[in-house]
């Protein structure tokens, strides 16, 4: 037995619990300090002890025990950031009788099965409901929907997600008696009538269909007039879904829901389609395994379901998202990536360095969310790397394959996939780590700088185990020697020789020299044109001068506001461009500093120019956006928690309103207050809870 250990159990066998506990701290050991402490009943520092090491699940029990409702509840909005520990807290809140607790935590961790069973059980059968509706099983949720209407029948929510599930189905006359008792819900109303339209039309109950449209427009006059014009608009169909599912196009229609649109690719395992859900009114990728019967087909659909169940587990802003996985198809429903992939800019050489930045970020914070959860991608390529409608980078694509999972024959996706494989997955010496997809990172990182790839095969196997790639500067002559440093850490040959963590390489990224006189379009956006400056007089300046056309930005108009809207064609997204003084530069740079995804992002601020660039959210303000319940509930999270951010900072809004908030598909965006709000992060939380309602 070692000094520490004799200390510490003489400590514990005279009672000295705490002393021990604090000796614990002190090498380096805090859940067993943890433990010493709640084996005399501190609970209360046994659960800080744990929650300040990261050992949440712990930390939860200790609450529980000392009945500490702040912390649970702090706990509870920590835990499903980490889906390992959330299950282990779940089994601790089942033992304590917190069912309720408990279903939350399981459907973080991802458990969704187990979830719907705990939320069932405690009464809560529209979140039930919730859970088998987002794992496909439509009839088991329709079931318990209608036992929800049964408790209480003025439950819009319930209604309205009953009547989509037995549209879905055909059943039109059921699905609108439903609906019938959403149209009247302030919050629901709207997707309800939507909905009451096209039943009552495929019922060929015209009449009724056009005054459920009539009502529908009273309070959206913008809307067609005609019943057949708004179902083609609403629904990609002038029958509406009935029609969708008739006739030549009953197999187009996936899941009584999903309208096909186009292919966007094909395999030899499957093909990923370009859908339309009507029952969201978004498009999605549907992306469908075709592989016949024996070991390889039950390996690619273990594969596939893998995948499925990880990236269901997985939502960030870098992350595509998974909407549904329907294990009859089988099938995947994804967010749809219009942008395409990193894969499809890369045929032209080196990209710009100020791209490079941009997808370097999202990659990292994608990876980092990736890697908290336990999760290592495993096949991270340009392939793999996404972009949305507004240039936005997101990782996808979970099925990762081993080495000995892709079959004897060199095909082209195992060169794709050889290339960027690390020394340790090809050998299967050890088994992958983080720092297994941080060598993909650095494979992607070279070619984005150089235009090639470190190892060009087609020997991949001996150069990844054994050669040294040219330093990246030796290929592009003006990289700074920092990218040369990080490539070669980053492709280090052991596990060990590489960064530790997505952080360590975020910090090395930031502290690069990104300056790219040749290509820095902004550079020469502040070079030409010099605004004039504002009298001495004037503490604001009231309206920037139109930003100049350039390679980069492309004026598209006018704002009341003094801003103008700018295409930025580097990266094909639509920017404001702001006036800008000190008050307002510092101002910014308190709100960039909060940062967050559902933020409006402060994308550059340049006092020389006196102008400001901002992101120009997509989507609708909340005045006139429609949305389910689903879709309100998911908007307000997220503005809750862009607000959160800026609380955080010590800043508060102040004006929010239905103007300040953009919903777009899959994004809530809230918009910077254009000065420092007055009031409190109380006051903010409850504008915006009266604002949904």
């Amino acid at each position: 037995m070692s000094e520490l250990e004799s200390q510490i159990a003489a400590l514990v066998g005279a009672g000295r619990h705490a002393e021990a506990a604090n000796l614990c701290l002190q090498h380096g050991e805090p859940r067993r300090a943890a433990a010493l402490f709640a084996e005399v009943w501190e609970w209360s520092r046994a659960r800080e002890v744990a929650e300040d090491a990261g050992f949440f699940a712990d930390a939860y029990a200790y609450a529980l025990a000392g009945q500490e409702r702040p912390a649970l509840q702090r706990l509870l909005a920590v835990l499903p950031d980490h889906p390992d520990q959330a299950s282990a807290a779940a089994a601790t809140a089942e033992a304590k009788g917190r069912t309720i607790d408990a279903a939350s935590l399981r459907e973080a961790a991802g458990e969704v099965d187990l979830a719907a069973e705990l939320f069932e059980r405690a009464g809560e059968l529209a979140e039930a409901a919730r859970c088998h509706e987002s794992s496909g099983r439509y009839r088991e949720a329709g079931v318990l929907y209608e036992r929800r209407l049964r408790e209480d029948p003025d439950d819009a929510g319930a209604a309205l997600r009953l009547g989509r599930i037995l549209a879905g189905f055909g059943r039109w006359d059921h699905a609108a008696r439903a609906l019938q008792r959403a149209a009247e819900d302030r919050e629901h109303g709207d997707a309800a009538l939507q909905m009451l339209v096209a039943c009552f039309d495929a019922l060929k109950m015209h009449d009724a269909a056009g005054t459920a449209l009539e009502r529908l427009r009273r309070r959206h006059p913008e809307l067609p007039i005609e019943v057949d014009a708004f179902l083609k608009e609403t629904f990609g169909d002038e029958r509406g879904p009935a029609g969708m599912a008739q006739g030549d196009e009953a197999s187009q229609l996936l899941a009584g829901r999903y309208r096909i649109v186009r292919t966007l690719g094909a395999g030899g395992t499957g093909r990923v389609l370009l859908a339309h859900d009507g029952f969201y009114d978004r498009d999605v990728a549907v992306k469908i395994l075709t592989v016949g019967s024996g070991s390889q087909g039950r390996d690619a659909y273990t594969r596939f379901e893998r995948e499925a169940r990880v990236a269901a587990g997985l939502e960030h802003p870098n992350v595509v998202r998974v909407h549904e996985f329907n294990p009859d198809g089988p099938f995947l429903v994804m967010e749809y990536m219009a942008g395409g992939t990193l894969e499809d800019r890369l045929g032209a050489g080196p990209l710009p360095l100020e791209m490079v930045r941009h997808v370097t970020r999202g990659v990292l914070a994608g990876l980092e969310t990736v890697h908290r959860r336990g999760v290592v991608h495993r096949d991270l390529k340009p392939a793999n790397v996404f972009f949305g409608a507004t240039a936005d980078v997101k990782i996808g694509d979970f099925g990762t394959a081993h080495l000995q999972d892709l079959g004897a024959t060199l095909t082209g996706a195992l060169m794709g996939t050889l290339a960027y494989m690390a020394p340790e997955q090809i050998t299967g010496s050890q088994k992958p780590e983080a720092a297994t997809d941080l060598y993909a990172f650095g494979c992607i990182l070279y070619r984005m700088l150089t235009g090639q790839l470190p190892f060009p095969g087609p020997d991949f196997v001996t150069q990844h185990l054994e050669r040294v790639p040219p330093s990246p500067s030796s290929l592009r002559p003006g990289l700074s020697e920092g990218f040369d440093a990080l490539v070669a850490e980053l492709l280090g040959k052991g596990l060990e020789d590489r960064p530790e963590s997505v952080e360590a390489v975020r910090r090395t990224m930031d502290a690069l020299d990104w300056s790219d006189p040749d290509e820095d379009a902004l550079a020469e956006l502040i070079a030409r044109e010099k605004p004039a400056k504002p009298p001495e007089s004037s503490s604001r300046m009231t309206s920037a001068p139109p930003p100049p056309e350039t390679e980069r930005y492309t004026l598209l108009e006018a704002r009341e506001d003094g801003a103008y809207l700018a295409q930025d064609e580097l990266l094909g997204r639509t920017v404001r461009v702001e006036p800008c003084d000190e008050t307002r530069a510092a101002f910014l740079k308190k709100l960039a500093a909060a940062d967050g995804p559902h933020l409006q992002a402060v994308l550059d601020i340049d006092l020389e120019s006196q102008r400001a660039i901002l992101e120009e959210p997509k989507g609708e303000t909340l005045a006139r956006a429609l949305m389910d319940d689903a879709q309100r509930a998911r908007a307000r999270s997220e503005i809750r928690g862009a607000l959160e951010s800026l609380h955080r900072a010590g800043l508060v809004h102040g004006a929010l309103g239905l103007g300040t908030i953009r919903i777009a598909p899959g994004r809530a965006t809230l918009l910077l207050p254009t000065e420092p709000g007055a009031g409190d992060a109380a006051r903010d939380l409850d504008v915006l809870e009266g604002l949904f309602g």
